[in-house]
């Protein structure tokens, strides 16, 4: 689902690396050179997605993350927080919600690394 969204963004072009578990997130992280936005979900199989975000704030500090999850505890929000994570989005959400998120995201990063945020097709950033 979350794929679906972030391919269908018009805006930009999204190369989308996808990971069913915990291991196969940390596989793709060891196979990537560089993320601009890791999406995790906070039930994931085998290993959760704050302990797949502890993991991968060992290996990179600098990239956003977005949990998404069904629980809208305030609770889960802090234990987020305390992983490394960037935001949270609980189910059901929109596309446009994913979308701002990741825009939002993905732009504050690319400012504080000195570098352009994405561009729209209608010219706005």
């Amino acid at each position: 689902m979350l794929r679906s969204m972030l391919v269908t963004d018009s805006s930009v072009r999204w190369e989308v690396v996808q990971a069913s578990s915990g291991a196969e997130f940390l596989e793709a992280l060891a196979g990537e050179s560089a993320f601009d936005l890791c999406v995790l979900d906070v039930q994931m199989p085998g290993m959760d997605g704050y302990a797949a975000c502890r993991a991968l704030r060992e290996l990179d500090q600098q990239v956003p993350v977005l949990f998404v999850t069904a629980e809208g505890d305030p609770g889960n929000y802090i234990q987020g927080r305390q992983a490394g994570g960037d935001s949270y989005l609980v189910k059901p959400f929109s596309s446009s919600a994913l979308l701002t998120a990741v825009h939002m995201l993905v732009s504050l990063k690319r400012r504080s690394a000195g570098q352009q945020p994405e561009r729209h097709q209608d010219g706005g950033s």
